[in-house]
């Protein structure tokens, strides 16, 4: 078999694994899932893509505080195929293009048969961490392993002595990084690891005309991103509102976030963001034991600062998604080192060192082992009971009582999005979902709720059952609505009319 076909198998053979790994996993959007929107985040963000395929403004008409281009990548998905569809076959796409650059980041230093080592734990950390998928993470894989693979390609074929950067690869890195920050913000500190490490580099060989020019090439890369975005919110009055949702609301939450205040709680972290911690050990093995050490040392650096990026936000499975490409970063290191070195690691002196990268390799392994058993026992449970069709067939019974005619005037009150989504009705104000979480960090999201239901009130009020903290909306509904009925989840109220 001659070079090219072997090429197509090989992408053949990733194409199909993202395919499989995705149709049981990502449950948010697989077909084998029937009406089982995953995760409320999930929901949210293709509902909001789904009103922009409808003349929706995002922030305007409809609030998330996640950047545009995640709703772009959601309206995208809903145009090829609305109800999920569409989305998966983004997914699908995304995915192929995360497994294609684990692998040409392992035959950088491996041969092909050891660079498939790194797809199967990238895998492993994703059964744990899914969380039904259709996430900000998920979507921003392939933007922390491009820029990864071009800075790791520049470094190996650096001649000895002689360091240069292609500022086409810092044009890339700065493109990948201006649409990581206006997905979530916090998904970019892979690459800021990334640009400080080649910057130092640069700087100590004295390669001030490349520094320069990579330094041009990357600003050009973002502010060609920025740009678009820009435009299009100014010209749609938005744009005010786009940088308020995107950064200043998550500069509000960041405040005031618990984070880890519990023993409970720093056990789960460290349980979760081990994978960075034995690729920041590995990274400072590496440098140690190769004489071209910039390498280690970007995946030291990029370790760090993943691993106190995710300190400071709460401990939510999907977050841990990207602890993953320093991950398989630390195993193709480990590997190459192995294979170079394999008697001298274990020579004595550097015996003991060795044994102990090796044990944090075996100790996150084990417990991504065992809690991707128990996620798969969960996907398996999901698949064979299908619980979301109760959820789904109430909704129906629920949305049945409102008039067609009425359907662009209901209001969800701390009703998951997936219930609009499963009975194909638009929210009629941008505040229609999470009111009471949005209110802890905004006060404004439930003062302007209400004055709205005072001023404006939509038809129909749709209210999850559980107590709300927001006591002004049971006086407005005692006052101007009437309960139509109530069933295990929300309660349908109708405006009276005169």
């Amino acid at each position: 078999m001659n070079s090219k076909k072997k090429a197509i198998v090989h992408y053949g053979v990733l194409s199909f694994i993202a395919f499989v790994f995705l149709l049981f996993y990502s449950y948010s959007t697989s077909p084998l899932f029937s009406n089982n929107f995953g995760v409320l985040d999930s929901s949210l963000f293709m509902l909001i893509g789904k009103g922009i395929t409808k003349g929706y403004m995002p922030y305007l008409n409809l609030f998330d505080h996640k950047g545009p281009i995640l709703f772009f990548i959601e309206a995208f998905g809903w145009l090829i195929m609305p109800n999920r569809l569409g989305n998966f076959f983004i997914q699908w796409v995304f995915m192929v293009a995360n497994l294609t650059l684990i692998f040409k980041i392992g035959q950088l230093f491996l041969n092909k048969k050891w660079s498939w080592v790194p797809i199967i734990f990238f895998l492993l950390i994703l059964t744990v961490t899914f969380e039904g998928g259709n996430l900000t993470e998920e979507y921003s894989l392939p933007f922390l392993f491009l820029p990864l693979y071009l800075s790791l390609k520049s470094l190996k074929e650096e001649s000895n002595g002689k360091a240069q950067h292609p500022p086409l690869y810092a044009l890339i890195y700065g493109i990948c990084f201006t649409l990581l920050i206006f997905i979530r913000l916090n998904n970019a500190v892979l690459i800021g690891a990334i640009i400080l490490v080649i910057m130092i580099h640069l700087l100590i060989n004295k390669a001030y005309r490349n520094f320069f020019d990579n330094v041009l090439t990357f600003l050009s890369g973002s502010i060609f991103i920025f740009s678009g975005i820009a435009i299009y919110f100014l010209m749609n009055n938005a744009f005010g509102e786009m940088l308020y949702a995107t950064f200043l609301f998550n500069f509000k939450y960041a405040e005031t976030a618990k984070g880890i205040t519990t023993v409970a709680d720093l056990l789960y972290f460290f349980y979760y963001v081990s994978p960075v911690i034995f690729s920041g050990v590995m990274g400072l093995y590496y440098c140690l034991k190769k004489e071209k050490k910039t390498i280690g040392l970007l995946l030291a650096v990029a370790s760090m600062v993943t691993f106190f990026s995710l300190s400071m936000g709460g401990n939510y499975y999907h977050y841990f998604i990207l602890t993953t490409p320093c991950f398989v970063l630390g195993i193709v290191l480990f590997i190459d080192l192995t294979l170079e070195k394999g008697k001298e690691l274990w020579q004595k002196g550097h015996r003991i060192i060795t044994m102990g990268v090796l044990t944090l390799f075996l100790i996150t392994s084990g417990i991504y082992m065992s809690l991707s058993y128990l996620a798969t026992r969960e996907v398996a449970d999901l698949i064979i009971n299908q619980p979301q069709k109760e959820y789904y067939d109430t909704a129906l019974s629920t949305a049945s009582l409102i008039p067609l005619v009425d359907r662009n005037s209901v209001l969800g009150y701390s009703v998951p999005a997936g219930w609009f989504i499963m009975t194909d009705i638009m929210p009629c104000y941008k505040y229609f979902t999470l009111q009471e979480w949005w209110g802890l960090y905004d006060p404004n999201v439930i003062s302007e709720t209400n004055e709205m239901l005072e001023k404006n009130p939509p038809k129909w009020i749709v209210m999850a059952n559980n107590k709300q903290t927001n006591q002004k909306i049971y006086d407005i509904l005692a006052e101007k609505y009437q309960l139509i009925t109530k069933d295990k989840v929300v309660t349908l109220y109708h405006l009276i009319t005169e």
